[in-house]
């Protein structure tokens, strides 16, 4: 048996890692974990569910213990020289002058490879920088160039709701998101409003994206045509969320009402011409079409002449 647990690395949203049943750990402890034959440290901030085999076509994590009085300080330790190691790793970047942001210079727990986090707005060339860190540090040295979405999540913060970003709390794949989703949403075009910490747009733009969706199927589109209890009226405001719309009446009226007190009438039979144009507006082969005719009508004219 075990058991999936969801652990804090420090760098992003928690990643799920399993143990064994009879592991005694619980919310909260700090644990030595095995990822990928090597040693990291961190913090379990829940434990799921129950597991008769693990996942297969995934390699979790380990947790192999939880950590000890000597763990936590070897770790509050690796701290300490991964500061060093940022600050040497600065003054490396400022001598190569390299165009590339700092975002994380981590160790791993058992010190065996040190992983350098950054941002550049092109790709960069690091393999002197990569050199040299790992001739003055004497470990190996791992270069990662990640995007601003990824930096939010590591660096962290709060989000103009005032909660944890979600890149912090939960959300552990970034989607592709789109201006469409802000206007299905009627989210003001503003890049204040619809940008993140990140700069780029707000990820709840996406998860929430398929509720708006949802919601709006129920409401009445903005000028059409609905009977209520007190007579036919036009769709003059909708609120998604709130499941409510404002009906002009035929007498200047304004109500507000709910979207289940309303019911769409049925639209007046299409009297237009096939083709979708208008009698009277027709294209330029309509316009041949009638000059043709009225020729044809002057030569059976003289004729019968």
């Amino acid at each position: 048996m075990f058991r999936l647990l969801h652990v804090d690395f420090g760098d992003g949203a928690p990643v799920e890692a399993y143990s064994l049943a009879e592991l005694a750990i619980h919310e909260g402890d700090p644990c030595v974990l095995d990822v990928g034959n090597m040693l990291e440290f961190g913090d379990v901030s829940r434990i799921g569910r129950s597991l008769d085999e693990l996942p297969k076509g995934e390699k979790l994590p380990q947790v192999l213990r939880r950590a000890t009085l000597q763990d936590q300080a070897k770790a509050k330790e690796n701290a300490l020289v991964g500061r060093l190691a940022w600050k040497t790793s600065e003054e490396k970047i400022k001598a190569l002058e390299l165009e590339m942001c700092l975002v994380r210079v981590h160790y791993s727990f058992d010190r065996k490879k040190l992983t350098v986090s950054f941002t550049a707005e092109e790709r960069v060339d690091f393999r002197e920088l990569v050199k040299r860190l790992a001739e003055e540090l004497g470990v190996r040295v791992e270069m990662r160039q990640i995007g601003p979405r990824d930096a939010a999540a590591i660096v962290g913060g709060f989000g103009p709701c005032g909660r944890i970003m979600c890149c912090c709390a939960w959300l552990k794949k970034f989607t592709p998101v789109t201006i469409r989703m802000a206007k299905d949403q009627g989210v003001p075009l503003n890049p204040n409003t619809l940008n993140g910490m990140c700069g780029r747009l707000k990820c709840c733009l996406r998860f929430e994206h398929g509720c708006y969706k949802e919601l709006d199927r129920r409401v009445p589109a903005c000028g059409a045509l609905v009977d209520c209890s007190a007579g036919r009226g036009h769709v003059v405001d909708r609120n998604v969320l709130m499941q409510r719309v404002r009906v002009r009446l035929a007498d200047s009226r304004v109500l507000d009402l709910d979207a289940e007190d309303v019911v769409v009438a049925k639209s007046a039979p299409d009297r237009r011409p096939r083709g979708g144009r208008r009698p009277g507006q027709g294209g330029r082969e309509d316009d041949r079409g009638s000059r043709s005719a009225e020729r044809g009508a002057r030569m059976e004219e003289r004729g019968s002449g």
